[in-house]
């Protein structure tokens, strides 16, 4: 692993001044569990993930997809503990959830165990006129090459190279395509227009990644219910 040694150095300073100052590891907690971050299947919400994690990497190790990685020193008492960062790889929500399985403190609760239990977060269409599928336009090679740039390293990621591959040259439905959700339709739809987001959306991040435009994020942490019909209720 490489470390980058500014980084391990402000770590280090920021680690031994807090050491001497009372109440500090739990002030930079309490900042840490603040923030959000977009965390792998199955993580409980971000203060009692912060408290569980015990930041041993199992679930970045096992991950077949390389989709998640450790916050860097720099974070506080967050650093260390896995994220997914959709714009790099999304999450392919894999059968059995491999990184929740692997974790042994329970930060990702072993009870969600299939791709329907999982809440991470909610797609949402940032910019409608940028999508290709509104546009009606093609898929290009170069568009494609540069998302398998995410990464070849396994054989899932390069089998899912060739299957991007097939896309050249066709109209972008890459979102709607490529949706690791069972039920794709109740997630996400793309009728000859721009994509549709539904309730069962987990936020797994795919179609961010997959979006050759990047006009599609995940916002992290919420529901559909959130963020689609928030002030709609009778």
């Amino acid at each position: 692993m490489k470390i980058n040694r500014r980084k391990f150095a402000q770590g280090v300073t920021v680690a031994a001044l807090l050491a001497g100052i009372p109440g500090a590891s739990y002030l930079a907690f309490g900042r840490a569990h603040e923030k959000v971050r977009l965390r792998p299947p199955g993580a409980h919400d971000e203060k009692a993930f912060l408290a569980l994690c015990i930041k041993c990497g199992q679930c970045v190790q096992v991950c077949p997809y390389h989709a998640l990685s450790l916050l860097d020193l720099d974070e506080g008492a967050a650093s260390g503990t896995p994220i997914v960062r959709p714009a790099q790889r999304g999450c392919y929500l894999c059968d059995l959830l491999p990184c929740v399985l692997a974790c042994p403190s329970e930060a990702l609760d072993h009870d969600v165990s299939t791709a329907e239990q999982v809440r991470m977060g909610v797609a949402v269409l940032t910019d409608k006129m940028r999508c290709l599928a509104y546009q009606k336009k093609r898929v290009s090679a170069e568009m494609i090459e540069t998302l398998i740039a995410h990464g070849t390293r396994g054989p899932r990621e390069k089998e899912l190279a060739e299957k991007l591959r097939k896309g050249v040259g066709e109209s972008c439905a890459l979102c709607r395509d490529f949706c690791p959700y069972p039920k794709r339709d109740a997630a996400i739809t793309l009728d000859g227009d721009a994509p549709e987001f539904h309730e069962r959306c987990v936020g797994c991040g795919v179609c961010q990644e997959l979006c050759p435009t990047q006009v599609i994020e995940i916002v992290p942490r919420k529901t559909y219910w959130e963020v689609y019909r928030k002030g709609q209720e009778s």
